[in-house]
């Protein structure tokens, strides 16, 4: 009887061994098939970010320019008022 009882803890000593390590291993992989998703979705995201400052880069730079050519009018254009008010400055005193 006391090798019976003996065997049968060994055989169940066994089994728990073995079912505990088959749910280890299937938690694993799905931790590990979750984090491959995650990391797709992250890498997706991260390309996404990268398009996404390129475009606004673009648009900068394009504002900028936009600005800079602005500016350079309104310049020329004070230019050619200074130099019309000094002609007429000039003629006004000559006149005199």
């Amino acid at each position: 009887m006391k090798k019976v009882m003996l065997a049968l803890a060994f055989l169940f000593t066994l089994n728990v061994m073995f079912v505990s390590c088959r749910d280890t291993n299937k938690e694993t992989e799905t931790t590990t098939e979750e984090t491959s998703e995650v990391q797709k979705e992250v890498e997706t995201s991260i390309e996404e970010a990268k398009k996404d400052a390129a475009e606004v880069e673009k648009e900068v730079e394009q504002a900028v320019k936009e600005a800079g050519e602005e500016v350079e009018k309104s310049l020329d254009k004070a230019e050619v008022k200074e130099d019309d008010s000094k002609t007429e400055k000039e003629d006004g005193e000559q006149a005199s």
